[in-house]
């Protein structure tokens, strides 16, 4: 039986401020309200009052009617109406609020939202990460590493990751370059592709960090190892192949001395991009040595998500877990800021 874990009060009503975009289909919407309704009833039944509030672009106006003394912010926002990516756009906006709020803040926010910052940042606190080079045009550069993967500096959740990313040779090189840039009107970042296991680390804290249990994406069914890597097939298409074949595994059966190194680095990496309360630090391991590959100061923690399955591995219900991301944000609060009384009513 899993074990519950035990719950401070909180200080604080919340509310779940989540985006919705005008180009939305009906299915984006529903999806997006069943993960906000899974969110409130977790924290409702831990006797915590939830409302939800809806953003397309005024947060102002959203709030207004909410006192930042008495609301913690779940921010729940990855843009604004004609911001689809502009997740650093809300949080300046709740701290001239005075709003206390879950998660990063806009620095990180922007800094992990663009693969290129993400890799300098890596880069200078001396953080293991795949050789890679920046590209503005299709052309080599002088590139000689293959195979490569070739990904969108600035699109997230997998866009533009597919086989035909992994290339081979100097000219699928330039060919897939030239997609990408004609395609994300982005920049395109190719690396040093890492063939084998996966690892998502979920972390959580600030200062002293926890890491949950590993989970890893096991790609040993696939022959061809460019169908090795976490597509966004893989990731959001049920319809596909790669969606059913790829497999998950957390707790993540792996050596000891290669976990704590895993864990070690993924610490490293959360403190080098400034997350905070909570966030997922992507990596492959090649001769023993773990490289990170990506910093998500957003993660999905929608209840079906990766976060959320290291958090049931660890002992936390969905409702738990929740409830332990806002616990940090309220231990964010300064001290001097007055108590309030706990509120425990169920919306």
């Amino acid at each position: 039986m899993r074990r519950r874990r035990g719950f401070r009060p909180l200080p604080y009503k919340v509310i779940i401020l989540h985006n919705v975009m005008s180009d939305w289909n009906a299915g984006d919407v529903e999806a997006a309200e069943q993960a906000v309704a899974r969110m409130k009833l977790g924290l409702n039944s831990l006797g915590i009052g939830v409302l939800s509030v809806p953003v397309r672009k005024d947060v102002v106006g959203a709030l207004r009617d909410f006192d930042p003394r008495e609301y913690l912010v779940f921010n729940w926002c990855e843009g604004l109406d004609g911001a689809p990516n502009g997740y650093d756009l809300v949080p300046p906006i709740l701290e001239n609020l005075g709003f206390t709020y879950t998660g990063a803040d806009a620095w990180a926010l922007r800094a992990t939202t663009d693969k290129v910052i993400t890799k300098e940042h890596l880069r200078r606190h001396r953080i293991p990460t795949p050789q890679a080079a920046v590209y503005a045009r299709p052309a080599r550069n002088g590139w000689t590493r293959f195979p490569a993967l070739v990904k969108p500096a600035t699109e997230h959740c997998s866009f533009g990751i597919t086989p035909e990313a992994v290339v081979d040779t100097v000219e699928q090189l330039r060919t897939r370059i030239e997609y990408v840039l004609d395609t994300f009107k982005c920049k395109a970042l190719v690396e040093d592709f890492i063939d084998g296991t996966e690892f998502n680390i979920s972390l959580w804290g600030n200062g002293r960090l926890e890491v949950l249990p590993l989970a890893a994406i096991d790609y040993g069914v696939f022959s061809d190892y460019h169908q090795r890597l976490c597509s966004f097939d893989a990731k959001w298409d049920p319809n596909s192949e790669a969606y059913h074949l790829t497999s998950v595994q957390c707790p993540a059966p792996v050596d000891p001395l290669i976990a704590e190194r895993v864990q070690s680095v993924s610490r490293r990496a959360y403190r080098a991009l400034r997350l905070r309360d909570y966030g997922r630090v992507d990596l492959r391991v090649r001769d023993g040595i773990p490289y990170v590959l990506d910093v998500n100061s957003n993660p999905d923690i929608t209840l079906e998500g990766g976060f959320a399955r290291s958090g049931r591995a660890a002992g936390y219900d969905y409702g738990q877990m929740i409830a332990h991301i806002l616990d940090y944000a309220v231990s964010r609060v300064p001290v001097e800021t007055p108590a309030l009384m706990p509120v425990m009513v169920a919306a």
